[in-house]
């Protein structure tokens, strides 16, 4: 059974920070700009760390909170502070933008929007639009400014604070005294390194140079000691694009929101406070050696009361579940407000069995099943992270993938267009015919767009931010232990934190299998909870029907659980088997290859049901008359009758793969129990 000892060490405040007995020689000669042990341009050099993914997360917020817990000991603020300056305020101000919008006439620059929607069947909006007043629009953005250049002062502070720490650990080493002035001098010619890498969006010059005793000599690759550690599937694409398209090009290292500084500052402070292993909660700080023994207890007596295992949960689950207890009750009395007539009871009762699906599958993998290879507390932890972390990296990094998709498309499709005289002239007697006979005469090029957005925009993003999601958070449950093979023993502690008078057996193999397959479904649930929101309540019309609709189908096809269960499949044959061979793309490999082709039939359906309209001139209804609404709507389900039993034969596979590989697996970390057992008995 995985033990956490009581005296495990927690957050230093440093002045001059504590050493191990180990850390006591001279620190170590490789030194990047800043003094720093490690490349700003590392993040994501080593597979096994951890805390490169928290930087990636909400623009490394919580990663920067913790780093100045354990530099000064300052706490974040309150909860409720933050979700009102950082939320409730900003929706005001949308809101009251959105109250006060004035109607303007659609400008004749989106006709061709208009147009390129209509070959893919989506509707073309032509009406007036709403734009808010100029003064509310100019406070908001104005406010926006103010929040970005606070945080930003808040993050140059902090690593101004951690390049002095390390001055004072290189003039400690070489026997010196540290001299105000010196230091202040030092810390002035360290302005770049302090303040360049905390801007919103700039170049940070190549730190390939380290510094020897005052000796300035090259460092291959900008990378620091990483090079015996061989790289997985997100190492190599890191390396890819920093050698290709930034340091070869321009000597520069690419900032966004300053997240590969907040990684380079996580990894120094945990070097400099000795806090290298994790021993504590993100955002409380709450030491595991305060809440997790009493889980452990409740594991170890097969305690099965949810109350229980309720009352024995961390602060920071408690938080959560309260912020999702106060976010639902300000909804239903919004909704019973009757203030926005498209949210009303009945919407609510929409959003209440969107929760509801997620919280019931939830039920069946951790409760009914597995209560005991996964503690309640982790579930919730996993399940905020999916909903709260790995939802907005999605749409960030989807963002981005897909505009630089849609530009190469484009690209594609002028120069196609440059070489049809054809088309050519019918562009300029009438654009919009010369659009739709362009998507049928080159379906090749639209194929091979929803192949992108399938397979690399949907596909490959949603299942590695789900695997970060899990990789991200840790929890007590799943710490890697020192038990080797042979199955040796380690000490439990009771409530009190106290050892106890009798060794315990680890945790099995099976188990810690189990709890990691709980723990990535626990991150695809949350993340596909809130992906479900979005399509009900923001991509579909504001309609009951269509919002039941919606919850639905999306309940029918649980791709993203279901994908992740395949992900922790590879994970455990790295992570408890010991094949190294699964790097993190051998790991996604197989959920990729399921969810893009699920969307990509999906979506391919629907290209070829727009081309149909198209074809039929059921666009054009220059006439004036159609189908009815009923007929139209029979004709539509039948022609999407085959690719929704296309998308459910590929989930019927996926749970057969699933369950094949699952029951092998299952096998063999049984006879590794078993193995770890009778040499154990040997022993004693």
């Amino acid at each position: 059974m995985t033990s956490i000892e009581a005296d495990i060490p927690t957050a230093t405040v440093v002045n001059v920070p504590p050493q191990p007995p180990h850390q006591h020689a001279a620190p170590p000669l490789r030194k990047y700009r800043g003094g720093f042990h490690s490349s700003i341009c590392s993040i994501f050099s080593d597979p096994t760390r951890r805390t490169d993914c928290c930087a990636v997360a909400c623009c490394g917020v919580l990663a920067s909170d913790r780093t100045r817990y354990l530099l000064n000991g300052t706490r974040p603020p309150p909860l409720w502070r933050r979700l009102g300056i950082y939320l409730v305020i900003p929706a005001l101000f949308v809101a009251a933008m959105n109250y006060f919008a004035v109607e303007v006439p659609a400008s004749e620059t989106e006709v061709n929007d208009d147009q390129f929607n209509e070959v893919f069947g989506e509707p073309s909006d032509q009406g007036p639009t709403k734009v808010a007043p100029f003064p509310l629009r100019l406070s908001f953005y104005a406010y926006l400014i103010v929040l970005g250049m606070y945080s930003r002062y808040q993050r140059r502070s902090t690593r101004k604070e951690i390049v002095k720490k390390l001055y004072e650990e290189r003039a400690s080493a070489r026997g010196e005294t540290v001299d105000s002035n010196q230091l202040r001098l030092f810390l002035e010619r360290s302005r770049y390194d302090t303040w360049t890498p905390h801007r919103s969006c700039w170049c940070y010059a190549v730190d390939d140079m380290f510094f020897e005793d005052g000796v300035v000599a090259p460092v291959e690759n900008g990378h620091d000691d990483v090079s015996e550690i061989e790289g997985d599937f997100c190492t190599r694409l890191w390396a890819c694009l920093a050698k290709t398209f930034w340091a070869s090009c321009c000597g520069c290292w690419c900032q966004c929101c300053s997240i590969c500084a907040v990684a380079q500052e996580e990894r120094e402070v945990n070097r400099l406070t000795g806090n290298e292993d994790y021993t504590m909660d993100y955002v409380t700080f709450q030491p595991y050696s305060e809440y997790y023994p009493v889980i452990q207890n409740l594991r170890d007596d097969q305690i099965t009361s949810l109350w229980k295992h309720v009352t024995a949960l961390s602060e920071l689950s408690v938080k959560l579940l309260k912020s999702l207890v106060a976010v639902l009750a300000v909804l239903c009395l919004f909704s019973l407000s009757n203030i926005n007539e498209n949210f009303s009871w009945r919407n609510m009762i929409v959003l209440l069995l969107t929760f509801g699906q997620a919280f019931f599958i939830e039920y069946l993998v951790h409760w009914r099943w597995c209560k005991f290879d996964l503690s309640f507390d982790s579930v919730v932890k996993y399940f905020a992270c999916g909903f709260l972390l790995t939802t907005p990296m999605a749409i960030v990094f989807e963002a981005i993938i897909s505009t630089l998709a849609s530009l190469l498309t484009i690209f594609v499709v002028v120069m196609v267009v440059g070489t049809d005289d054809s088309i050519a002239k019918d562009l300029e007697v009438d654009p919009k015919q010369a659009m739709k006979d362009f998507a049928m005469k080159y379906q090749g090029i639209f194929i091979a767009y929803v192949f992108v957005n399938s397979f690399v925009v949907a596909a490959v993003v949603e299942e590695m931010v789900k695997y970060f999601g899990y990789w991200m958070v840790v929890v007590p449950d799943l710490l890697p232990d020192s038990r080797s093979a042979s199955g040796s023993i380690a000490t439990s502690y009771n409530s009190n934190g106290n050892e106890d008078e009798v060794s315990r057996p680890m945790k099995s193999a099976r188990s810690t299998g189990a709890g990691i397959t709980v723990a990535m479904v626990s991150v695809a649930l949350g993340f596909a909870c809130c992906e479900n929101l979005m399509y009900i309540f923001v991509y579909s019309p504001p309609s009951l029907g269509v919002e039941i609709t919606t919850l639905i189908a999306r309940s029918l096809f649980p791709v993203h659980p279901l994908c992740a269960a395949i992900q922790s499949i590879g994970v455990c044959k790295r992570d408890i088997e010991g094949n190294k061979n699964y790097g993190l793309g051998r790991v996604i490999s197989p959920a990729v290859l399921l969810h893009g082709s699920f969307d990509f039939v999906l979506m391919l359906a629907a290209f070829y049901g727009a081309l149909k309209k198209v074809e039929e001139g059921d666009n054009e209804n220059e006439s004036g008359e159609g189908t009815s609404s009923d007929a139209s709507n029979e004709e539509d389900f039948a022609s999407e009758l085959p690719s929704l039993i296309s998308g459910l034969v590929f989930v019927i596979l996926g749970c057969i793969y699933y369950t094949c590989a699952s029951r092998s697996q299952n096998q063999r970390l049984i006879a590794m129990d078993n193995a770890a057992r009778d040499q154990s008995s040997l022993l004693v």
